[in-house]
């Protein structure tokens, strides 16, 4: 289990996006973004191995304000 490290909203917020929350798994030393649903239930997971912070934050804000999308989405 990982350490919460920071949570993105999806713009704009309670049109039922959701957020996501960037996690360290300070074990593995990886990093990955957990992705929610306007209610809370987490829908996927999309691990980082081998990438920096600033990339996954970057990732995490591009989802946030639509520019990424999942293959859930």
């Amino acid at each position: 289990m990982g350490k919460k490290l920071s949570t993105y909203y999806a713009e704009p917020i309670g049109w039922g996006r959701g957020h996501c929350e960037i996690h360290m798994d300070f074990k593995e030393e990886t990093l990955y973004i957990k992705y929610f649903d306007d209610v809370g239930k987490m829908y996927f997971t999309e691990d980082f191995s081998e990438k920096s912070l600033r990339y996954v934050e970057n990732a995490a804000e591009d989802w946030a304000l639509g520019v990424k999308k999942l293959e859930n989405d």
